[in-house]
């Protein structure tokens, strides 16, 4: 038993971490001279672009446009001096083949925290000189969490870094830093004296597979509950010969510790592992394991009614048609003026997914045709009578769905308000008449039928057929008018 529980015991805590092998660091870029004081660099970054190619401003802002950027043959050219430069680093860095060793996987992005020390280059174009200054590294205008970095790291570890801001090579000066480059760590259990005496155990292995659904939840404000369900379980059962009948268990000390390290630092990690005497057991009393693993689909469960939107914006255009009044006169006829211009305007609140309560304003003509002899008229035409052009009826409805909210739907609006005729006249041949109908503002009514289909929660399109009543009143006359908008139009909702 001490053996199974040994071999778990170890594999979750021994580890080792060595140092890298040294890099080749043949570049300006890695030399340090002693007794050399840093510049603190406050300035903002871009003034002296080194590898100007690599600049975020030009579009290089992921490491797969990193490599698109280096790989561009137009930039090659255009920026050969440079490119040159950047090949030549890579090289004399550990890149055995210049940029074509660069791959995604080769690039990270890192922020350098602000205050760093080390060699920062940049391209003095005037004099054609690529070099490299020891700084202090906070310029003015990056991040908070410090100057954002990509940093290039060969098959071997070796790594330099391009700044994002400027394109300018970096790197840092571990030593000056107080850092480490390379440490060994090695953590190391301590095993107590086996005794002689072994019994026979069980060990009861279980492993249990689930499947976890997103599934519409009938609880208040939670709209989506997490169904899991096992859909599979093997049990095992074993027996390993155990030479310790006491349980082990770990010591440590949860108090922390700060240690200074240098280069190549070695740090040896000791757990003491004791028999546990309060906690003997015997061999009856098997050991366990269970391992669970859960698995989510990754498509959603199809759920209905499951919109949440409160306010409904319709827009609608179209065709109105009207009725034309009867003058029971022989002598005087009227006729239809044809289908004029129309067009909605509503907003409503959506209660629930069957009713919503709103205002609306309309454009609609009311116009018809008459052959009276008003001062002005020529003998034998008809004149064109507009009762308002347009009248606008400003009302408040109410909706009833049927249908999902995602889909075809069909409804019915009831409204009333006030209509409001404007710029009313009497036209003949092209000719605007002295005599104006006149019409005054009064009680309007609709009536409205609609199909409906929505795309998603949130827009959909729409037809409807409206029947509008006009009860209002001219110098020509009192007119009942009905009108038939047939519009088309959208709906958002949100």
């Amino acid at each position: 038993m001490r053996f199974f529980i040994l071999f778990f015991a170890v594999s979750a805590f021994c580890s080792q971490s060595y140092g890298q092998k040294r890099c080749p660091q043949f570049s300006r870029l890695y030399t340090f001279y002693k007794g050399n004081e840093p510049r603190l660099f406050t300035d903002s970054l871009g003034r002296h672009p080194e590898f100007p190619f690599l600049q975020k401003i030009h579009g290089v802002t992921s490491p797969s446009l990193f490599i698109k950027a280096i790989r561009d043959t137009a930039k090659q050219h255009k920026y050969a001096r440079e490119f040159k430069a950047f090949d030549l680093l890579l090289r004399n860095s550990g890149f055995t083949h210049g940029y074509k060793d660069l791959h995604i996987k080769n690039v990270t992005k890192v922020f350098i925290s602000p205050g760093t020390i080390g060699n920062l280059g940049f391209y003095n174009n005037e004099k054609d000189i690529i070099n490299y200054e020891y700084v202090i590294l906070s310029p003015a205008g990056e991040d908070p969490a410090g100057t954002s970095a990509w940093k290039l790291t060969n098959a071997s570890g070796c790594f330099l870094y391009i700044l994002h801001t400027c394109g300018n090579g970096w790197y840092p000066n571990e030593s000056a830093s107080g850092g480490c480059k390379t440490v060994s760590l090695q953590t190391q259990l301590q095993i107590p004296e086996q005794q002689k005496d072994s019994v026979e155990r069980p060990v009861l292995l279980s492993i249990k597979h689930y499947e976890a659904t997103l599934m519409a939840s009938s609880r208040r404000r939670k709209p989506y509950d997490t169904l899991v369900k096992l859909i599979r379980q093997k049990d095992s059962l074993v027996y390993v010969k155990d030479k310790n009948i006491i349980p082990w268990k770990l010591q440590w000390n949860n108090q922390s510790q700060q240690i200074r390290v240098c280069r190549d630092t070695s740090i040896r990690l000791n757990i003491p592992v004791v028999a546990d005497s309060a906690g003997q057991t015997d061999r009856k009393t098997p050991i366990a394991f269970t391992l669970a693993d859960t698995v989510y689909k990754k498509e959603k469960t199809k759920l209905e009614n499951t919109c949440n939107s409160k306010w409904e914006i319709a827009v609608d255009v179209g065709k109105s048609f009207n009725t034309i009044p009867r003058l029971n006169d022989p002598t005087q006829h009227t006729q239809t003026d044809g289908a004029h211009p129309s067009a909605e305007l509503a907003i409503s609140r959506i209660f629930n997914p069957w009713f919503q309560l709103g205002i609306s304003a309309s454009y609609i003509v009311l116009s018809y045709q008459d052959d009276i002899l008003y001062p002005g008229t020529v003998p034998d035409t008809y004149n064109s009578v507009y009762l308002g052009k347009p009248i606008i009826p400003v009302q408040l409805f109410g909706k009833f769905t049927i249908g999902k909210p995602i889909g075809f739907q069909s409804n019915i609006s009831l409204s009333f308000g006030y209509s409001i005729p404007t710029n009313g006249k009497i036209e003949n041949g092209g000719n605007t008449l002295s005599t104006n109908p006149n019409m005054k503002g009064d009680f309007t009514a609709g009536l409205k039928l609609g199909v409906a289909y929505f795309f998603s929660c949130h827009f959909g399109v729409c037809l409807s057929f409206t029947g509008q009543y006009f009860n209002n009143k001219g110098n020509l006359t009192n007119y009942n008018i009905f009108a038939l908008p047939v519009n088309g139009g959208i709906r958002v909702r949100i």
